[in-house]
């Protein structure tokens, strides 16, 4: 705990190796601790209900996934995300949004996930589909990015090592963000706060109270809480609505 056992030997015996003994403790139990981190993951694996066909999934083992994603010591900075349109762009944020930009780098852009598994590997996408019917909570949705990204090696990513799949989720979705960003208003805008406002609802300066109600109801739909949306997300487009419209 903090100490080195050399620390013990104030005064060795002459010609005694204390020094080498102490030496050879260590790396006993440095590798123990390396065996019980081998252990704790074989018991997870253990506890993870193995498919019984290649390609099948199940409820439980999301659940299991979803629980083992959310022991990260950063799991609240994941957010559920979306993706919306800012004029002639569109701007990419939270894992719905990461899940909309891995989709335009797949064969066909078009296909939803579990049709680009299956043509991977025939019956898992259908499999993952059943395996997630329900709301689509936060974990579920990192489970699915999960398998959005590693494809047919995502139950061996979420089994083995769940800390450095939100590792891998949290640094792209960063840079996704960083790239897409919509660009800060002009300093001359008549009302950059409004401006602000805008640019979170997706909107350009001079959009109509319509659109504001629009792109309003749209994203309070996608980022709803009961919805599986961040609640600060949530907050901060009905504060946007509420300065527009006054």
């Amino acid at each position: 705990m903090g100490f080195d056992p050399r620390s013990w030997a104030r005064g060795p015996a002459r010609g005694t190796q204390v020094t080498a003994n102490i030496d050879a403790l260590l790396a006993e139990n440095e590798a123990l601790r390396r065996e019980v981190i081998l252990l704790r993951q074989q018991l997870f694996r253990r506890q993870t209900p193995e498919p019984a066909v290649r390609g099948t999934l199940s409820a439980e083992q999301v659940r299991l996934w979803g629980e083992a994603l959310a022991r990260h010591p950063r799991w609240r900075e994941l957010r559920v995300g979306a993706s919306a349109r800012l004029g002639d762009r569109l701007v990419f944020n939270g894992l719905r949004g990461l899940q909309e930009h891995l989709r335009s780098q797949w064969s066909d852009p078009r296909a939803q996930l579990e049709e680009e598994l299956d043509r991977r590997q025939p019956g898992l996408g259908r499999s993952l589909r059943q395996a997630l019917r329900g709301p689509q909570t936060k974990p579920r949705l990192a489970v699915r990015l999960a398998f959005a990204i590693h494809g047919v090696r995502a139950p061996e990513w979420l089994s083995a090592s769940p800390l450095r799949v939100v590792d891998d989720l949290l640094e792209r979705i960063a840079t996704l963000e960083q790239a897409t960003a919509p660009p800060p208003p002009a300093e001359d805008s008549p009302d950059p706060e409004r401006a602000a406002a805008l640019a979170l609802l997706g909107l350009e300066w001079g959009a109509s109270r319509e659109a504001i109600k629009r792109a309003h109801r749209r994203l309070v739909k996608t980022h709803h809480p009961d919805q599986g949306g961040a609640v600060d997300d949530f907050r901060r487009i009905h504060a946007a609505y509420q300065l527009l419209m006054a």
